[in-house]
């Protein structure tokens, strides 16, 4: 009997083990595909429609559906200490903490800059439409209205075109001057009609911190060779100066002092941009794009602040759906209203020729893209389908 029961030992022991073993189910659990862009996942809802992002100081101010809101996503600063990594921002109309919602119309772009937004939806009155709300960006207070019947009683409205985020209404300067457009009562008018307004913003600091935005603001007239009160116009600030577009009346150019300049129009626009897509500064030239009579993209150049351009034609017309930011010391370009949107590097070899570079954009999907910018180390890009990040050591990374 003992002869036999030694070897019975290994062999239950090998029946167990294989028992056990049928018994052990094998469960794969699917992993999360790595992406080149990954979501900030702190917005959520309509939220996630980003129409602007714009760099403040160790922050990110977000025009959003409905709402202004900020983000502090710079480890340690004496921002994120006090905000953590995101702070929705509920501005009010009165000390009472009345909601004042930035627009729900996903075309409507509002005038922003690191320091300042404007609100065109202004108090719930009968004349809403003449007023806006200045807004600090940095501090929770109430705004300090610009009321345009104040300055000039024969307006109508502030003109507003909701054409979405690449056409804000108007425009923040470095410096922190806003400039945007009005209408008044005589819609025959050989005249535009445009309001430039200086913000200071000066902070008190108690028990808590509140701000006071102080305005001034000056009525500026461009006369013009027919009605042109109701044609589209749009806005760019450059440096300390502004470059604004008329329809049929030309582009001009808008000093802080007030003073104007035209540099095309007519009777021949000949001698610089016509109905441009977008302008920007790059090291030291001005660069406004447009559709060229062929269908291709021109470009005209400036050299000495839009003065006088030097005209450049035959380029992909894709570049007409592209606004471009600089991030790290390139310049960068995004799509606006294309199926797949693209993100690509522009880099001008010589006068008149250029060469793009595809960036990766996967993890985007099909959302339309809206606004870029970097802060710190990181690049962000707001989209229709939420804000996105990429490290600036990854995002150069060409899409092969």
């Amino acid at each position: 009997m003992k002869t036999l029961t030694k070897p019975l030992f290994p062999l239950a022991f090998l029946v167990l083990a294989t028992a056990c073993k049928k018994e052990i189910e094998t469960i794969t659990v699917p992993v999360d595909k790595a992406y080149s862009w990954t979501e900030v996942k702190y917005l959520v809802n309509y939220q996630r429609n980003v129409l602007r992002v714009m760099p403040g100081t160790n922050t990110l101010n977000l025009q959003e559906t409905g709402s202004f809101e900020v983000l502090s996503p710079i480890p340690g600063s004496a921002e994120q200490v006090a905000n953590g990594y995101y702070t929705g921002f509920g501005h009010k109309l009165s000390r009472t903490w009345v909601p004042d919602p930035l627009p729900w119309d996903v075309r409507n772009a509002v005038p922003m800059n690191a320091n300042f937004y404007a609100n065109p939806n202004g108090y719930r009155d009968v004349n809403s439409d003449t007023i806006l709300t200045i807004y600090p960006t940095k501090f929770f207070d109430r705004g300090t209205q610009l009321h345009l019947h104040g300055l000039d009683p024969t307006a109508t409205q502030f003109e507003n075109f909701l054409i979405g985020s690449r056409y804000p209404f108007g425009v923040i300067n470095r410096n922190n001057y806003l400039l945007c457009s009005y209408r008044t009562t005589n819609t025959q008018e050989n005249a535009f009609h445009l309001i430039l307004t200086k913000l200071v913003n000066t902070s008190v600091t108690g028990s808590t911190t509140t701000s006071t935005t102080q305005i001034s603001s000056q009525l500026i007239r461009l006369p013009t060779p027919g009605p042109s009160q109701f044609s589209f116009k749009s806005f760019w600030a450059i440096d300390d100066y502004f470059l604004v577009w008329c329809d049929y009346a030309g582009l001009y150019k808008i000093y802080q002092d007030g003073t104007v300049k035209q540099v095309n129009g007519p009777p021949n626009f000949t001698s610089g941009p016509v109905s441009p897509t977008t302008i920007y500064k790059w090291k030291g030239t001005v660069y406004s794009l447009q559709q060229g009579s062929g269908g291709d993209a021109t470009f005209y150049t400036s050299t000495n602040d839009g003065e006088t351009w030097q005209q450049i034609t035959g380029f992909n017309q894709a570049l007409t759906f592209s606004t471009f930011y600089p991030v790290g010391d390139s310049l960068v370009g995004i799509t606006h209203g294309i199926i797949t949107n693209s993100i690509y590097t522009l880099r001008w070899l010589s006068a008149n020729s250029i060469r793009l570079r595809e960036l990766k954009n996967d993890g985007l999907g099909y959302n339309d893209f809206a606004d870029l910018a970097q802060l710190g180390d990181t690049v962000y890009l707001g989209t229709t389908g939420g804000l996105f990040k990429r490290p600036l050591s990854k995002f150069f990374e060409s899409n092969k």
